[in-house]
């Protein structure tokens, strides 16, 4: 780890990480997200260790470091997590929080919507349209305070008018 970033020096083994949708190529490394660095040293794929005197970084120890200003990294991870374990490849996204593929061509953007934070129906709308654009599904991820994940396929709802029914 230097200046906050992780990554991955040896061109074999990051190739090997690569190829299983971790991670973005800079060269002869392989730089890694905070939530791709948390997935790979709590799974013991990765160590962790500082540049500048190789003292070997926990979980904890990663989770402290990216997490200033970033109140919610935690849970984000727990998204993360829980999608890469069931066989996503997950990417940050600008837009929404997480954009996955994986089994299947179909690409899904996740937003994650937080038990006891306020939520608009608005920002609802405008992720809703832009995943329409995309042509992606939006995937509402709610957790709540125990930490539980439910997943939810938000759409756009297409309203015909009724027919009129006259009575005589």
């Amino acid at each position: 780890m230097k200046k906050g970033r992780v990554y991955l020096p040896e061109p074999g083994r990051s190739m090997e990480l690569l190829e299983r949708g971790f991670g973005t190529r800079r060269g002869n490394r392989l730089d890694l997200s905070p939530y791709e660095a948390f997935f790979l040293t709590e799974k013991a794929r990765i160590r962790v260790v500082k540049e500048s005197d190789g003292t070997p970084l926990t979980l904890h120890d990663l989770v402290s470091a990216f997490s200033k200003g970033k109140q919610e990294i935690w849970i984000r991870y727990l998204v993360y997590r829980d999608l890469r374990d069931r066989g996503y490849i997950v990417r940050e996204s600008k837009r929404v929080d997480f954009e996955i593929c994986g089994k299947g061509a179909e690409r899904r953007l996740v937003s994650i919507v937080y038990e006891g934070k306020e939520a608009s129906l608005q920002e609802l709308t405008i992720l809703i349209r832009y995943a329409a654009k995309q042509k992606k599904e939006l995937i509402l991820a709610v957790i709540d305070r125990r930490t539980d994940l439910v997943y939810y396929s938000v759409g756009e709802i297409e309203f015909q008018e009724s027919p009129v029914a006259r009575t005589e």
